[in-house]
């Protein structure tokens, strides 16, 4: 017997006791540069779910283990199969690529512990779930497969269309590859910054190919600030810690480069005027990247500072004033993303001095947006975290 489920609520009430999670032993696969058993471990943490051990269960186990789900070593968990449905008997859970469980009391899964697919489960109701609410990585294809998909859903619901359309697309591929020889989303981060710091020193020398050069870096390290994250949600190992390192990197990076433009332009012959036009331009910089600090901390649900250019919108909407639309276009033009497309356009013309107004400008409206409208945006935050 097959149900076809458009979503578990349409037969099943979702159950209320505890889910059990019984990793079952055997040849742990490699699924994006990790263990397929560490990963199921942390999809059972992160679901509020137990791991238990096969060895450890008895038939006569208590009536808490109603809701067992046996895990092959070579199936991946997604969090996506869960809450699971009620199930007053052992069944099959299948998705669309025939990827298979076996969930339901213990007392019924404990016989299918020892061959979970074996031909006695043939005779079990089987039930279809969403795809990619698990995988099938006993292959080499299966385990590429699996990373690709899980790849695919770790864009953000915040991404702007440049992230959507053109940086997601690469950044993907490049956290495929460095999860693959095993490395992490520290390590990306790491490789943001070098990029960041590289990009400076190149800005800092005269000239029209430097600037250039100069412009393509910060577009390659807008692509490579996606990575980290990605990483962090494929592995599910996102952390606040990380999240606040991304932030600082992404702030030395828009100064370094801001810097090395301007050294850049007084080397060209610019006069003094310049060092001093950049050093009033840094400070106005500096803050605003406080003050937004400061209101991600205070308002926040995460360290993202997407958060602002968001409530930034909301209080543009709620309040219909127009100098608050104006500043939310602007900030969704000053986010990494757009910003480095503009950035990297604007190198092509050869005009060092549009950096440095550009920037002024920016920060210009920042600031005014924070202090006169500080009420407006703690206001729309709130409605924003409880949305």
């Amino acid at each position: 017997m097959i149900l076809q489920l458009a979503s578990y609520s349409d037969v099943h009430t979702l159950i209320s006791t505890r889910i059990h999670v019984v990793l079952l032993g055997g040849r742990d696969p490699r699924l994006l540069g990790g263990s397929v058993r560490a990963r199921n471990t942390r999809v059972a943490s992160r679901v509020d779910a137990d791991v238990l051990d096969p060895d450890t269960l008895a038939a006569d186990s208590p009536a808490e283990f109603d809701s067992v789900v046996l895990v092959p070593a070579t199936v991946a968990l997604d969090p996506s199969l869960f809450p699971l449905p009620e199930l007053s008997a052992a069944t099959v859970l299948e998705t669309p690529a025939g990827a298979r469980l076996i969930a339901g009391p213990w007392r019924d899964v404990e016989p299918f512990a020892a061959v979970p697919h074996g031909a006695a489960t043939l005779s079990l109701p089987r039930l279809a779930v969403a795809a990619g609410s698990f995988f099938d990585v006993s292959t080499a294809d299966g385990c590429r497969t699996a990373g690709r998909e899980i790849l695919l859903r770790t864009g953000k619901p915040t991404d702007g269309w440049v992230s959507r359309n053109v940086n997601r697309p690469i950044s993907r591929v490049l956290s495929y590859g460095l999860l693959g020889i095993g490395l992490s989303a520290w390590h990306a981060s790491v490789m943001t910054l070098i990029i960041g710091i590289l990009g400076a020193i190149v800005a800092a020398q005269p000239g029209y190919a430097a600037f250039v050069e100069m412009g393509v870096l910060f577009q390659i390290a807008s692509i490579l600030d996606g990575v980290d994250g990605e990483m962090a949600r494929a592995t599910l190992t996102e952390s606040e810690a990380g999240a606040r390192l991304d932030t600082i990197i992404d702030q030395i990076t828009y100064i370094s480069f801001f810097v090395g433009v301007t050294i850049g332009w007084a080397r060209e012959g610019g006069s003094a005027v310049i060092l001093w036009w950049t050093v009033l331009v840094v400070l106005a910089l500096l803050v605003s990247l406080l003050r937004g600090a400061r209101f991600v901390s205070l308002h926040a649900p995460d360290a993202s500072w997407v958060f602002i250019d968001r409530s930034v919108r909301r209080a543009a909407q709620d309040s219909g004033q127009m100098p608050l639309r104006a500043a939310a276009s602007l900030f969704v033009l000053l986010r990494r993303d757009a910003f480095a497309v503009i950035f990297m356009l604007t190198s092509l013309t050869g005009r060092r001095a549009f950096v440095p107004f550009m920037v002024a400008f920016g920060a210009m409206v920042a600031n005014f947006t924070f202090s006169y409208y500080n009420r407006e945006l703690a206001a729309a935050a709130a409605r924003e975290r409880s949305s």
